[in-house]
């Protein structure tokens, strides 16, 4: 009876242990990949030596739509922007708080309208809705009285990207927002 419970605690052994040393056998040159998919690993060296906060660097196209309703404090710019990224994505939201260039004050907030789809190296419209703040009425009023237009960016926006979550430092430009 000791016989057979000793040849069946080595087969448990075996079948749980041996596959485990042949998969670590297999990957004994490259450990990393039995945790990171080789995909994942080619997406990261196709960056290179890309700084991540610089991944998601909007280029603009062309000038941008600007729409404004003063009644609601509520703007809305839609621009062309050229995909950073060398695999197609969809960009599901970037948040984060507005503010004035020339002041760096901090304005309000905006977000991402709705998902954007973009090819490798393509261009989509990306648009961004945002709503000023009493504050940023007030700022207007002193610090901007009889402009009719202010600068602004997204500053350190939030950008998801699928399972891709960035946190940019660098201000987003918007452009230009009528105050009137």
């Amino acid at each position: 009876m000791n016989k057979v419970r000793l040849a069946l605690v080595l087969l448990t052994v075996a079948i749980t242990v041996g596959p485990i040393l042949g998969v670590v056998l297999l990957y004994r040159d490259n450990l990393i990949g039995l945790i990171v998919p080789d995909e994942i690993n080619q997406i990261m060296d196709s960056f290179g030596n890309i700084n991540p906060q610089n991944i998601i660097q909007p280029q603009q196209t062309g000038p941008p739509d600007v729409q404004y309703d003063p009644s609601s404090r509520t703007f809305t710019v839609a621009f062309q922007m050229k995909s950073p990224f060398p695999f197609d994505t969809t960009i599901d939201s970037m948040t984060g708080p507005i503010e004035c260039d020339e002041h760096h004050f901090a304005l309000g907030t905006a977000s991402l309208k709705n998902p954007v789809s973009m090819k490798a190296g393509g261009t989509a419209t990306v648009t961004v809705q945002g709503t000023w703040t009493d504050a940023a009425v007030n700022h207007f009023e002193t610090a901007h009285k009889g402009e009719q237009k202010v600068k602004v960016s997204l500053a350190e926006a939030t950008i998801k990207a699928g399972t891709l979550t960035i946190k940019y430092s660098s201000p987003i430009s918007i452009g230009e927002i009528p105050l009137t």
